[in-house]
């Protein structure tokens, strides 16, 4: 359909939860652009992009607080009007410079555009305006708000899209075990959720009962939005896109972030399919850095052994120092689970307290990061995953902490079956869990 954007047409810091924004232009390669400037600052987080009409329409029952929206997303001022009528967040409109001041002035009386930039946006400019007019719209509607972070949800919150990578330097943590449960549990909930491998060999696929192939190099051979569609696989309410089949083949996606068929592109794409959340399983080497300058998360996975302690703290300085500003993740988004616990091992205390100290012995300018989950070991999950199970339905004593961990990251929990063998007994106005 042809373009009347030339025409004149009568037809608008702190604690605080980052602000969740969609962004929307009909060039790719623009919304990468805004979103690589935004994720760098942790009082946005990124729900959603679009790049056309149709696809802008149904991205807004995400409930974003701030949209950064090229007007050429749509063929003309009518269907733009439309859409600007039914927004309840605070859009930002990027106009062509060949519009008419009367529909400038038209876009401005809409009471949900805030700002309208001609030709180009300010990206600093965007940043200091949007951040203060969605807090302003937090305080007013805090309803309403509550639910748009709760991506449209009512009874959660959830931080937007989350891309995360769970990775450890350590060999043999449990690692890939976690990706998957936590990827389970969030699928549970109701957001779109893309669990990738990019072990070799991957051992996901024989963990929940799925093929070796297609896999993701059946992506890279066709790094497209198709070849991602026809690339997964689902488990449940999960898609999966399992990893390399050997060692060998994994030196493929070990390419620059600007190359096709690299990681960042894979994630870029995954984004623009609507998944709320991308979980990367990271293999402890080999195409890690790609994967953590793919994020904006990172789950650190340990043991809690004094060697792990060591082994965690240098991969912290790495990424929080050696490769400072080839990544998005900030301090604030680092997050670590002791797993396979047992008694006589270090306390998440005891590991934490370690950590710090490692962290001052390398004079490291800031604290080691929370430990915000310990995970026992459970022999019910080792069997569960032999027999193509998932360990998240194996074990109550497994799947508790994953749950509980699900919640912070992603928003409380919406239908995910949890199995109880309790019983609540009421004393006076107590509640007091028992054993059935």
């Amino acid at each position: 359909m042809a373009s009347n954007w030339g025409q004149s047409q009568n037809n608008l810091p702190g604690q605080d939860a980052p602000v969740s924004i969609l962004l929307a232009h009909k060039d790719m390669s623009r919304t990468t652009s805004w979103y690589q400037a935004l994720q760098v600052d942790a009082r946005f987080r990124i729900t959603s992009m679009a790049n056309d009409a149709q696809d802008f329409r149904s991205k807004l029952v995400s409930s974003p607080e701030v949209i950064l929206l090229d007007a050429t997303v749509f063929d003309g001022p009518k269907g733009l009007v439309d859409a600007l009528t039914s927004v309840t967040g605070a859009v930002y409109l990027i106009v062509p410079p060949t519009v008419d001041e009367k529909l400038i002035t038209e876009f401005k009386s809409i009471p949900s555009v805030k700002m309208v930039f001609i030709g180009d946006v300010n990206i600093a400019e965007f940043e200091t305006r949007a951040y203060a007019d969605a807090l302003a719209l937090r305080r007013t509607v805090p309803a309403a708000n509550q639910q748009a972070w709760a991506g449209g949800r009512s009874g959660s919150v959830v931080g937007g899209l989350r891309i995360m990578t769970v990775w450890s330097r350590s060999g043999g943590t449990g690692r890939t075990t976690i990706a998957l449960a936590i990827a389970q549990a969030v699928a549970r909930k109701a957001l779109k959720t893309l669990l990738i491998g990019l072990g070799g060999p991957d051992v996901l696929p024989l963990q929940i009962g799925l093929q070796p192939e297609p896999n993701i190099l059946s992506w890279i051979a066709n790094p497209t939005d198709e070849g991602l569609r026809a690339s997964i696989q689902t488990a449940g309410d999960m898609h999966v896109l399992a990893g390399f089949p050997d060692i060998l083949s994994e030196a493929q996606g070990d390419r620059p972030a600007e190359a096709k068929g690299s990681i960042t592109e894979l994630v870029t794409s995954a984004a623009y399919g609507g998944y709320a959340a991308i979980v990367l399983d990271t293999p402890s080497g080999g195409i890690a850095p790609r994967a953590v300058s793919a994020a904006n998360t990172w789950l650190m996975i340990a043991r809690p052994t004094v060697s792990d302690v060591w082994t965690s703290v240098e991969a912290f300085r790495t990424v929080t120092q050696k490769s400072a500003g080839q990544h998005r993740i900030t301090p604030g988004n680092i997050f670590v689970v002791l797993n396979q616990h047992a008694n006589g091992m270090l306390t998440p205390d005891e590991w934490h307290r370690a950590a710090d100290a490692a962290c001052r012995k390398m004079a490291l300018n800031v604290g080691f990061p929370p430990v915000v989950s310990a995970i026992p070991y459970v022999p019910e999950v080792s069997i569960a995953q032999d027999n193509g199970r998932s360990a998240l339905d194996s074990s109550d004593a497994f799947a508790r902490p994953i749950l509980k961990l699900s919640d912070m990251l992603f928003g409380s929990s919406v239908g995910v079956p949890v199995r109880d063998d309790s019983s609540v007994m009421k004393l006076g106005p107590l509640k007091i869990r028992t054993k059935k």
